[in-house]
């Protein structure tokens, strides 16, 4: 009886969150980068720009070691 209750309030649990987003996008408005199509985000098109988003090795970043005091 304890295991049908569990899993009972576990169920009310994840409906009662559905509900909650439901509510917070109907009050918010939903996200625009739903919308958006991630497969197309132009890495085949061959530009020569790289895939990624990291920053090149002519970084300005510094380490803890060169800052100075």
């Amino acid at each position: 009886m304890v295991d049908v209750l569990y899993i009972a309030g576990l169920i009310a649990f994840f409906a009662l969150m559905v509900g909650f987003v439901r509510l917070c996008e109907r009050v918010v408005g939903k996200d625009d980068a739903i919308d958006v199509d991630l497969a197309d985000d132009g890495a085949d098109a061959g530009d020569g720009a790289p895939a990624t988003d990291r920053p090149d090795a002519t970084s300005t970043t510094k380490t803890p070691e060169e800052v100075t005091s």
